[in-house]
């Protein structure tokens, strides 16, 4: 199995369009490398992908899977589309699809589904042009098929978590989440997939240590980036109720585990795990942790 990395970074990227931080800086110096929104690819065949989330930089993340259609002809890599949620950066992309020759398959929650509907009129828009196949993600693992509905030779299931839903649907308070695990038919092995987590739930915990790789939620360092970094937003409260830091939240728990590759994903411009040669980078090297980046590819 083959996770390919398309996107490393939280909602803006790196650098943010309108952000003088000094990660955002660096990076437009050349300094650190430049990162597009999170968004995740995995294979068993680097044909056929299914696709955790569709970031808003989808359209140049896919290049990254190398599938090019045969002259003359226009075909889509893509088998699935898992989403972890709702929010902007994980969903807008799925409007840069819509030249896709049939209904993209999407799965998700109900709560999910229904606030991408009710919040964005994503169906409604998509009708008018190539429409989306709902479904809902199973619970238990089961296998994750093609559109044909050929197998993929992976398992997959969903597993709820807490956390806020998106900000353009706040005012309902439900959660509206989950992390994914797949699995490898053939060998078992499995990945969990979780960008977007608030707080380390018992379930979360049982996944963690059964996998052979972890892609977890790298958004923050600590609670006090955006100060660190030299620039003023909203509430860090409200976006702490989304995302564990790292320092004091999830470190300890993802160097524990017994997985072979433990990676940060949707890392925030603020997140000084950003420098290469930063006391936080030299740190994870220490408890063998990495930071993902954009292109970043893993064989489980």
């Amino acid at each position: 199995m083959l996770v390919r990395i398309l996107g490393s970074a939280a909602g803006g990227g790196v650098p943010q369009w309108n952000c003088g931080c000094r990660q955002c800086d660096a990076a437009r110096s050349g300094l650190l490398d430049s990162r597009t929104q999170c968004s995740i690819g995995i294979s068993i065949d680097e044909r056929r992908w299914v696709l955790v989330n569709a970031s808003p930089d989808v359209r140049y993340q896919l290049t990254y899977l190398e599938c090019r259609p045969s002259p003359q002809t226009r075909r889509s890599p893509i088998e699935a589309i898992l989403l972890s949620d709702a929010d902007l950066d994980h969903t807008l992309g799925l409007l840069l699809l819509r030249e896709s020759g049939l209904p993209l398959p999407i799965y998700a929650l109900e709560t999910i589904k229904e606030a991408v509907e009710e919040g964005l009129r994503m169906t409604d828009v998509l009708s008018r042009y190539c429409g989306i196949q709902w479904s809902t993600p199973p619970l238990d693992f089961e296998p994750l098929l093609c559109r044909q509905g050929t197998e993929t030779g992976l398992e997959f299931k969903a597993v709820e978590i807490a956390g806020l839903g998106p900000r353009y649907r706040r005012s309902d308070h439900y959660s509206c989440r989950v992390f994914y695990v797949l699995r490898e038919s053939a060998t078992g092995k499995s990945v969990v997939l979780a960008p977007a987590v608030a707080q380390l739930d018992s379930q979360l915990l049982v996944e963690l240590n059964r996998a052979d790789a972890i892609l977890f939620d790298g958004t923050f360092w600590s609670n006090d980036d955006f100060e660190k970094s030299g620039v003023c937003t909203r509430s860090m409260a409200e976006l702490l109720q989304s995302h564990l830091p790292i320092s004091n939240g999830s470190l300890e728990t993802l160097a524990a585990t017994p997985a072979n590759h433990k990676i940060y994903i949707h890392i925030n411009n603020t997140n000084p795990i950003l420098w290469d040669s930063g006391p936080e980078r030299r740190l994870l090297q220490e408890l063998g942790i990495r930071v993902a980046t954009d292109g970043m590819t893993i064989e489980v």
